[in-house]
């Protein structure tokens, strides 16, 4: 079933890079276009509901970037995600940047299949599945590549992947329920194996933060919150040094996932604050088995009986964690997550 597409705002004073972004985007967004930041302003004031995402260049004369995030700020417009596009990635432009919560940054000269990443992880926006058969050889032999490597971080620090295959497992089984719903019957058991095996990986980005950090987040809590904030972001930007054309899809999920699994419907999650059914439904799902997960060890040895009263009361207590569509398939596949674990 198709997506509709999504509205985009572009604003940049320079023409040409004006026209190299639509170039990138028209296909899979709706795309307006801002010459500078006081047109920024018209369209942001008058069209704001319409507006699902702003690409936004800081160096333009007169009204800049900041100043544009300073007035979205000052009329607390904080429901559009901003991507900042530039060419001077300082350290001091970062900073002030992120005092505004924009979403990402977006480096010129533009590379196509990252900026279509970064929007479409952001908007929850799920690419389509069009791999070859040579493609899907390649992207299974990264992700053993990647799991090896994964694996033997985990025994160096004495932790089991356990955890991360029972979701892989789930997931595989909510896909397949999914997958006789409208809105997935696109989806092949070859799409399914891959988006299954992403969600393994979803909390990669661990592997990243340094041996003295993760000693200091045992004691201290500030510390602990914000290296799992930044786990996500990690995460995703080392699934995205793959550049391999071959693995594009496989990349493009599972950096959304590493990066979006933390976020709740409500949009009390983390990193961003997604909201509804900007965050995919793979993200989804993969939050909610983070969270059946995490109820159900609290059973420790007795992990069968529990299911069906956490799939219960996950379903009944409207926590926020995912919509509604995910919590049905949880119910629906509750005799096959139960069978999984007996």
């Amino acid at each position: 079933m198709a997506q509709e597409k999504k509205r985009v705002l572009i604003v940049d004073d320079t023409m040409v890079d004006r026209m190299i972004l639509k170039s990138i985007l028209e296909k899979d967004f709706r795309v307006m276009e801002a010459d500078s930041g006081n047109r920024a302003f018209e369209y942001i004031t008058t069209i704001r509901d319409d507006l699902d995402a702003i690409l936004l260049d800081l160096s333009m004369p007169h009204i800049n970037g900041f100043d544009v995030l300073s007035f979205m700020k000052e009329k607390d417009i904080s429901d559009i995600p901003v991507f900042v596009v530039t060419s001077e990635t300082t350290k001091v432009n970062v900073q002030k940047a992120f005092q505004y919560d924009v979403s990402d940054f977006i480096k010129k000269p533009f590379d196509k299949d990252d900026v279509l990443g970064r929007l479409r992880s952001r908007l929850g926006i799920v690419p389509e599945y069009n791999l070859t058969k040579e493609e899907l050889l390649e992207t299974t032999k990264y992700i053993a590549d990647l799991e090896s490597i994964y694996k033997t971080y985990l025994a160096n620090f004495g932790k089991s992947d356990a955890r991360y295959k029972a979701r892989s497992d789930l997931m595989h089984i909510m896909l397949n329920a999914y997958r006789r719903t409208p809105q997935g019957e696109e989806m092949n058991q070859d799409s399914i194996m891959l988006i299954s095996k992403a969600a393994y990986f979803c909390d990669i980005g661990e592997m990243l933060i340094p041996e003295d950090k993760q000693k200091e987040m045992v004691v201290n809590v500030l510390k602990s919150r914000e290296m799992k904030e930044r786990h996500t972001v990690l995460g995703s930007n080392f699934i995205r040094l793959n550049r391999s054309n071959a693995c594009r899809y496989f990349v493009e999920i599972c950096a959304s996932m590493c990066l979006h699994h933390h976020e709740r419907y409500d949009g009390r999650g983390y990193p961003y604050g997604i909201k509804g059914d900007n965050n995919s439904i793979f993200n989804q799902i993969c939050r909610v088995l983070d969270e059946l997960e995490e109820r159900r060890s609290k059973f420790y040895g007795d992990k069968v009986k529990p299911i069906k009263y956490i799939i219960g009361h996950l379903v009944d207590d409207g926590l926020g964690v995912a919509g509604k569509e995910v919590y049905d398939l949880l119910e629906e596949c509750e005799p096959s997550i139960f069978n999984y674990y007996l």
